[in-house]
């Protein structure tokens, strides 16, 4: 009987330990670890950072169950690797409450509603932060709309609090004035990528008065305006346009904008160089693409 027991025991740790595959390290020793049942593959961890991690596709139930495992912590992190879902429900990262850092990295994810348009409150009702907040998304996919607006909630406790949105190879058609209520206009970088962009509504960016970079390259935009952005882009260094379908840029494009440093419009069919776009700034920005237009470059170099 005591060998039985015994034989058990030995039975019920080894299912333990391939149930917790992640691995600790010295930054993140893990206090406790849970694997989602029902064969999901998302690790959780709890400590001075906390989170979940999902290394393959889940199910909508899984990912419905999976909050039950969130919890404050220094430094939060949700990562998604596949998965068809409706949307994030209302109240999902309420359990995160106030951290310092939280991360969201999803890959692979095909949504019908970036976030629940019919619920009470947002999926980030609750959730606070103090230093930053990371938005990673790459390969995701939103039937219906990216009705980013719930994203307000995900709320900076310290003026010096940012966010930072990365859109890499998903399918983003038009960005909605809603897209600058992000981290309630705490955003300081924008990299929209390979999306298949072609339209932003006026005043996108304006509320993103610490905006220091926007990367938009490869995609299908046509127009720019600078109505888009903050009055004055105070902090506003490098914009990436390139590889898009503008082939001008209004007069007033780049005004307001004390600190620009680089502007990349490679790739782009520009054919119409309106020189009160580009002589008050050619001699302090780097701007790449227009190489070819020599008599921009004679024009500003024997002013």
């Amino acid at each position: 009987m005591g060998r039985i027991m015994f034989t058990s025991f030995i039975f019920f740790v080894a299912l333990a330990s391939i149930s917790c595959s992640a691995e600790s390290d010295d930054n993140s020793t893990l206090l406790e670890e849970r694997q989602i049942p029902n064969d999901n593959p998302c690790n959780c961890y709890f400590k001075e950072s906390c989170g979940c991690i999902c290394s393959r596709p889940i199910s909508w139930a899984q990912f419905q169950i999976l909050p039950q495992n969130f919890q404050p912590c220094r430094g939060f992190t949700l990562a998604l690797r596949g998965g068809q879902f409706h949307s994030f429900p209302a109240d999902y990262f309420y359990r995160v409450g106030h951290v310092k850092d939280f991360v969201l990295d999803v890959s692979r994810i095909g949504f019908q509603y970036l976030n629940d348009p019919d619920g009470e409150s947002s999926p980030y009702n609750g959730v606070t932060f103090d230093v930053s907040a990371y938005l990673r998304m790459h390969e995701v996919s939103v039937s219906r709309r990216w009705n980013w607006g719930a994203m307000y909630w995900l709320a900076p406790t310290t003026a010096n609090a940012y966010c930072e949105i990365q859109v890499v190879q998903s399918t983003v058609p038009v960005l909605n004035a809603d897209f600058g209520r992000i981290c309630q206009g705490m955003v300081t970088v924008v990299n929209i990528i390979s999306s298949g962009l072609y339209s932003i509504e006026n005043y996108a960016f304006a509320p993103f008065t610490k905006l220091t970079e926007l990367d938009l390259s490869s995609n299908r935009i046509q127009d720019m305006r600078r109505s888009y952005f903050s009055y004055p882009a105070r902090d506003l260094q490098i914009i990436n346009l390139s590889y898009n379908n503008i082939r001008e840029l209004p007069p007033d494009m780049f005004t307001q904008m004390p600190s620009l440093q680089s502007i990349n419009l490679r790739g782009n069919p520009i054919t119409n160089v309106d020189q009160r776009t580009f002589r008050p700034i050619f001699r302090t920005v780097e701007i790449i693409g227009l190489e070819s237009q020599i008599p921009l470059q004679s024009n500003a170099t024997h002013q």
